[in-house]
């Protein structure tokens, strides 16, 4: 009971005092009291606009909503070594991802997910450039909520240190970036070089054999305002990682989960008059990651509990209730398989086969991205940009997934007909002990002979990838904006050819090939009306148009839907009452065409193919500026889907099949964020995010009740304990003369336990730095301070803890400026 209390205590203080705190840096000259993002003037006292919204190089864009802001000031400070570490405090953001580099590529559940007040429909952009590709299969058909993903990873992007800002867009405001960002848009924004002549070298180590080394260059080539340009090379690299088993409380260790990941990033920038200049811009980034699919479950990490999932995996299930007893039971004789057993409901410790994966096999993913991107901007205008932009981006993945926990090819009905013909009147404990050496993988824990033996019977550890992918996008940007009167309007159109080209060696020898190819067209039109110093509408009307894939495959069709356009309006308003207290409402019309990786099949249980998703989307807000030291904000959205997608397990009159099907969705999201600075050392920000999703399935609907909740009959329910229903971050900064330490602090309650190991975790971070040295910086960050055991998702096949995050690690490190 007194937990209870002081748990509700807790939520009642933190909700007290509210968000994200939105701190803005760029270089400028000490002696001025004023900067420049390209030609918009502003004040280093006042880093806002009117609305309360915190100003960049593509503030124009925004046209109202919840805008959150990490700029490169507190990258730095908090030492973020990527992008999930760096907006994992912003008030509304779920990584739905097991927290390691690697993952299994086509699974959107073992990846990088990434949702915005629950919704995953999130695009990404770098500069302001969507960066996902149409024709894209590394998200496949896992999701059981319908919402869909970019297919992007963000922390394989770019390094961070070639980061300036991360823009967070929520709702409505981001539809300038496209009709499908139903949840928003996250827009990272690269770093320029300044006018003087820099340079900056990070070196640190710690937990886990990480290592990190990052070094930058900046400056101006020749006369000022001539060619500025910035360069930056890194590298991060990690041993495997360790977690806290939600379930035992045992720190155990993510075998397989190691990466080594190198970034090199090039910018140049040329002015050619006050209002023209040409940028060039090039990244490169590679990594070869371990390939984990879910942290093992401890409680059943032992020999017995081993060769019990293994076999029930391989052959079937014990009789005389062995498999639930989850022990062989000596004085039970005769094993009577009956039918195949997968996914932890039916066996549960069934991931621990993934093990092999990892810690025995060390099956790995391997990426390598080449962007450049050249852009002329010809006219600046109310801090709106006229330009023209050509772009390639080239993404290359290759893994080796091995998994070899059974001899040879066979399958599992191929194993279950042997074991049948080798004892057709049941086997008894010894002779199954003995089938189970001969023909299953041991042990990963055990006896490191017998493992070294089977890995010389199924062809050793995985050296070569056995499948790659090639994604490519090229395209053309073309941008005006003009300023007439008290109408800021601008007009774009892109079209962009993505193209994805596929190849992988089966089991049996043969390989599967798939060239597919996608276009679009994007148009946009915007008028920002500018009806009063305190008042602005925004109406906004976008084309999309996307041809039919068009591709040649051997071994599977490639699925997808043909071609498709729609024009889809936008309406925005912004109002200021008295300039510290402001007021935004945003609708848009919601479409986000099919992609391949949203069905298993064309026809489903109802025979009707899938339809491209549509609806719309409804965002209002309050900003508040009590004073110069405090402000409060709320945002609240609703979805409203007529046709979201869901992979949902329907019964289709035979046996429960994963189907895709289009079905309503209802989904509502609430913000509350509060900013205070008690005095020139010590500043906090803190926040709460709430979501519910609701669901309308068709009628004569009967979903498999092992998938779910209370029999299984309730979507909403099970929709809704898939992620933890509140979500609390409170972020404390102190800083005085060369001291600098913050602490942030992520509380997640309302879990399900049918769906986490725990009703509520609470995550600690804390970082130090001192300046050495007016150039020499020396700092600590310790992530997951109390070693928490913790989960931000669940997946029915791996199981209650599948997914649990990393528990504590630790890095010390200096920076040096020269």
């Amino acid at each position: 009971m007194k937990k209870k209390q002081l748990s509700a205590l807790v939520a009642i203080a933190l909700i007290s005092i509210g968000g994200g705190h939105d701190t803005v840096y760029a270089a400028h000259d000490e002696n001025l009291n004023e900067y420049t993002l390209d030609d918009v003037v502003v004040s280093a006292e006042r880093t806002k606009d009117q609305f309360g919204d915190t100003i960049t190089e593509q503030s124009y864009y925004r046209t109202g909503g919840d805008v959150k802001v990490i700029t490169r000031e507190e990258i730095e400070k908090r030492h973020y070594l990527d992008l999930t570490e760096a907006i994992k405090r912003i008030p509304g953001i779920t990584f739905q991802n097991p927290g390691y580099r690697g993952g299994e590529y086509g699974y959107e559940f073992y990846n990088n997910g990434i949702s915005i007040n629950g919704d995953t429909r999130v695009i990404i952009l770098i500069d302001g450039r969507r960066v996902d590709n149409l024709t894209s299969t590394r998200v496949g058909d896992t999701s059981t909520s319908g919402t869909k993903s970019t297919g992007v990873n963000l922390d394989q992007m770019l390094g961070i240190e070639s980061v300036d800002k991360i823009e967070v867009i929520k709702g409505p405001g981001a539809s300038v970036y496209g009709p499908d960002a139903t949840g928003g848009v996250i827009n990272i924004i690269t770093r320029k070089g300044g006018e003087k002549q820099r340079g900056t070298l990070d070196l640190s180590t710690g937990a886990w054999h990480k290592h990190n080394y990052a070094l930058t260059l900046s400056g101006n080539a020749f006369s000022p305002h001539d060619l500025r340009y910035f360069f930056t090379a890194s590298r991060n690299m990690s041993g495997d990682t360790k977690f806290v088993d939600g379930e035992s409380g045992i720190t155990g260790t993510l075998g397989g989960s190691e990466f080594k990941e190198d970034a090199l990033n090039i910018r140049l920038d040329k002015k050619l008059g006050d209002k023209q200049n040409l940028k060039l811009w090039y990244n490169f980034k590679q990594g070869k990651d371990g390939y984990p699919i879910a942290t093992p479950a401890q409680k059943y990490w032992n020999e017995s509990d081993w060769n019990r999932i293994i076999f029930n995996a391989a052959v079937g299930q014990l009789d005389a209730n062995n498999a639930i007893k989850g022990a062989i039971d000596p004085n039970d004789h005769i094993w009577k398989p009956e039918r195949t057993l997968a996914g932890a409901t039916r066996n549960p410790g069934y991931r621990n086969l993934f093990a092999l994966d990892g810690q025995v096999y060390r099956s790995f993913s391997r990426f390598k991205n080449n962007d450049w991107e050249l852009t002329w901007t010809f006219h600046k205008e109310n801090g709106m940009e006229s330009f023209v932009r050509l772009y390639d981006q080239n993404h290359r993945y290759a893994n080796r997934d091995y998994y070899r926990w059974r001899l040879g090819n066979k399958s599992a009905t191929d194993l279950a007909n042997e074991y049948h013909a080798a004892f057709p009147h049941g086997a008894t404990n010894e002779q199954l002990q003995e089938w189970i050496r001969e023909n299953l993988a041991p042990f990963p824990g055990g006896d490191q002979n017998r493992v070294k033996e089977w890995l010389a019977k199924t062809g050793g550890t995985a050296k070569e990838p056995t499948s790659w992918q090639e994604e490519r996008n090229r395209g053309v940007q073309v941008q005006y904006a003009k300023a007439l009167g008290k109408n800021d309007v601008i007009a774009s159109l892109t079209y962009d050819r993505a193209k994805n080209f596929s190849k992988s060696l089966r089991n049996n020898g043969t390989v599967r090939q798939s060239h597919t190819t996608r276009s679009s067209i994007l148009g946009y039109v915007q008028d920002k009306i500018h009806v009063s110093d305190k008042f602005d509408i925004t109406p906004a009307l976008r084309y999309s148009y996307y041809s039919s894939y068009e591709s040649t495959t051997t071994g599977d069709a490639v699925q997808g839907k043909g071609k498709s356009h729609l024009i889809t309006p936008a309406l925005n308003l912004q109002y200021t009452f008295d300039y510290s207290t402001s007021l935004y409402f945003g609708w848009t019309k919601i479409y986000r065409p099919l992609r391949q990786g949203d069905y298993t099949e064309v026809n489903g249980v109802f025979n009707t193919p899938l339809e491209d998703e549509r609806g719309n989307v409804w965002t209002i807000g309050v900003q508040k500026e009590f004073s110069e030291r405090t402000s409060a904000a709320v945002h609240y959205d609703w979805t409203r889907m007529s046709n979201a997608v869901a992979t949902l397990p329907i019964w289709d009159g035979t046996e429960f099949s994963s189907t895709a099907v289009n079905a309503r969705e209802d989904k509502k999201s609430f913000n509350l964020t509060f900013d205070h600075k008690f005095n020139k050392h010590v500043t906090m920000s803190a926040s709460y995010s709430h979501m519910l999703d609701k669901w309308s399935a068709k009628s004569g609907w009967i979903l498999d009740p092992n998938w779910g909740y209370q029999g299984g009959h309730d979507i909403n329910t099970q929709i809704n304990r898939l992620r933890p229903a509140n979500h609390y971050a409170l972020n404390l900064s102190y800083e005085k003369g060369r001291l600098y330490t913050g602490l942030l602090a992520n509380w997640y309650t309302g879990a399900s336990r049918n769906a986490f190991t725990s009703s509520r975790f609470l995550i600690l971070d804390w970082n130090l730095n001192y300046e050495v040295t007016k150039d020499l910086t020396a700092y600590m960050v310790i992530n997951n301070l109390t070693n928490q055991g913790y989960e931000t998702s669940f997946n029915s096949w791996t199981g209650l803890g599948g997914a649990a995050m990393p528990g504590r690690s630790w890095m010390i490190g200096a920076r040096y400026n020269f």
